[in-house]
């Protein structure tokens, strides 16, 4: 599964938006050319009537049609011969009254026969980035812009952990991972302190995922389990429906800040499900937490807390908090 049927009718709303945006404007110019130009006006409905009756003249067939169409051609070349005059003595292109589509190989359609045209494909991908960045409120979370150098570079803590040794390779190990991102990819659960590069990292990954085509979801655990939450308990049909298929069969889901959410038996049930059809069906899932094991524990039961460890690659983030410091910095 690619994008969300969100971005799709997004998508393909451009579209229609643009293909009649490019005709609107080519009967404008035709309307305007007439006005100056009432001479052209004729030669159009000539010219128009040459082909109509040439596709009379080759469907009713006879001794005469081969002399009746050269003679309908010659007749239209004329036509367009003078059209063309008309246009240059007004300092016209040739093609003025041509529709100007934005992408001239599909016109505006999105699609070149059965196959997917490369505009279709750009715009797929910017409206993801755009949903990407609107989910999340952060648009600036890239590989480049993640910064190693607000890690302390000295041992520190009880266990004497160089943080900026241990982030550079967690920083490499993301950037390998989302280069050779797959839908069979391994899943990530990223723990550690608030304001250690968790949201950023994962962000990053699933910018270059989107980036190589793939569907992406990303939600903080409270609004995941809310859509959730209103799917189970609402009688009226609503997006929550599409919403819950689309986390469960998105090619990447990203589940930021799980533990900040209102927890209940509804959503450690919901939670779980969600987890566990992703692994049973091996799609990959980026999880970010605040909290460790012992809580994870204590919050969720053994069963979550078993999938994670068991089947999720742990990544543990250390340092100083970067908002903070980010703070004092600007103070």
């Amino acid at each position: 599964m690619g994008y969300s049927k969100e971005i799709w009718r997004k998508a393909l709303q451009t579209l229609d938006a643009s293909r009649a945006r490019a005709q609107n404007e080519a009967d404008a110019r035709r309307a305007a050319l007439y006005d100056a130009i009432p001479q052209m006006r004729s030669i159009d409905r000539a010219l128009a009537s040459t082909r109509i009756d040439a596709a009379k003249a080759a469907i009713s067939g006879g001794e005469q049609t081969p002399m009746l169409i050269e003679r309908l051609r010659a007749e239209n070349e004329a036509l367009q011969t003078k059209r063309a005059g008309l246009l240059a003595q007004a300092g016209l292109p040739d093609d003025f009254l041509k529709i100007h589509y934005a992408c001239p190989v599909c016109h505006d359609t999105g699609y070149i026969g059965q196959k997917q045209c490369a505009c279709l494909t750009r715009l797929l991908r910017k409206i993801a980035y755009q949903s990407l960045s609107d989910a999340c409120g952060i648009d600036d979370c890239r590989f480049e812009t993640f910064r190693l150098d607000y890690y302390p570079d000295a041992p520190c803590g009880p266990y004497k952990i160089v943080a900026r040794r241990a982030m550079e390779k967690i920083f490499s190990f993301c950037k390998t991972y989302a280069d050779g991102f797959t839908p069979q990819s391994e899943s990530l659960l990223f723990y550690g302190g608030t304001g250690l590069g968790k949201t950023h990292l994962s962000l990053a990954i699933a910018y270059e995922v989107i980036e190589k085509g793939f569907g992406v979801v990303y939600t903080t655990s409270q609004s995941l389990l809310d859509k959730l939450q209103a799917q189970q308990f609402s009688r009226a049909p609503s997006d929550a429906a599409d919403y819950q298929a689309l986390a469960l069969e998105c090619n990447l889901l990203v589940i930021d800040d799980l533990g900040a959410e209102f927890s209940t038996a509804f959503t450690v049930a919901a939670l779980y499900n969600l987890i566990n059809a992703r692994i049973i069906e091996r799609r990959p899932t980026i999880i970010s937490t605040n909290f460790d094991e012992t809580v994870l524990r204590e919050r969720y039961g053994d069963r979550i807390l078993s999938r994670l460890l068991c089947t999720y690659r742990p990544l543990q983030f250390c340092g100083e908090d970067i908002r903070m410091l980010k703070r004092y910095a600007q103070q």
